[in-house]
C-alpha cells in the first residue's frame, strides 16, 4: 500500500489548494467541507468550521497529495519535520517546478547539480511547505 502526503492546514486549505493546482496544472478538485454535518461528538459543527476543508486531494506527478483544515481549536504547526520529495526525469519541469512554487516563498537550496542528481533543490513555498526537487532518471534493464 503507498504512502500518500497528507497537507493539514490552519482555516486556508481551499487557497492552498488552487495554488497547488494551478502550480502542477491541474484543474480544481472536488473540495469537501465539514459542512452541517455533526462532528466527533455528535454536536453540530460551529459555524465558522462548516466552510472549512474536510477533504481534498490533488495528483501530482502519479502521486496523490490529500489536503484538509485543521480545527480552530486545535491548529497545526507548520515546520520543518516532513518535506516533499519530487523526483522527476525531466530537468525543464523541475525548473519550471521550483520557480513556481518560490514565488512568493522561500529558495533553501537552488536548483544546482549534485554528487547524485543533475538537478536538485529545496524551496519553501508561500504556505510553509518545503519540497525537494530532484531530477532522477530510471534505469531501464534489459
Amino acid at each position: 500500500m503507498p504512502i500518500t502526503p497528507y497537507l493539514v492546514f490552519n482555516g486556508n486549505t481551499r487557497e492552498a489548494i488552487h495554488y497547488y493546482a494551478k502550480v502542477f496544472g491541474q484543474d480544481i478538485p472536488d473540495i469537501m467541507e465539514f459542512g452541517p454535518g455533526n462532528g466527533p461528538d455528535g454536536q453540530p459543527f460551529e459555524k465558522d468550521v462548516q466552510s472549512l476543508v474536510l477533504h481534498s486531494q490533488l495528483i501530482v506527478h502519479g502521486t496523490r497529495v490529500m489536503f484538509s483544515d485543521a480545527m480552530p481549536h486545535d491548529p497545526v504547526t507548520i515546520g520543518q519535520s516532513v518535506t516533499l520529495a519530487l523526483h522527476l526525469p525531466d530537468i525543464e519541469v523541475i525548473h519550471e517546478t521550483f520557480d513556481k512554487l518560490a514565488q512568493d516563498g522561500n529558495v533553501i537550496m537552488p536548483i544546482q547539480k549534485t554528487f547524485w542528481s543533475e538537478a536538485y533543490g529545496i524551496v519553501e513555498d508561500p504556505f510553509g511547505v518545503q519540497w525537494q526537487l530532484n531530477h532522477e532518471v530510471s534505469e531501464v534493464t534489459a
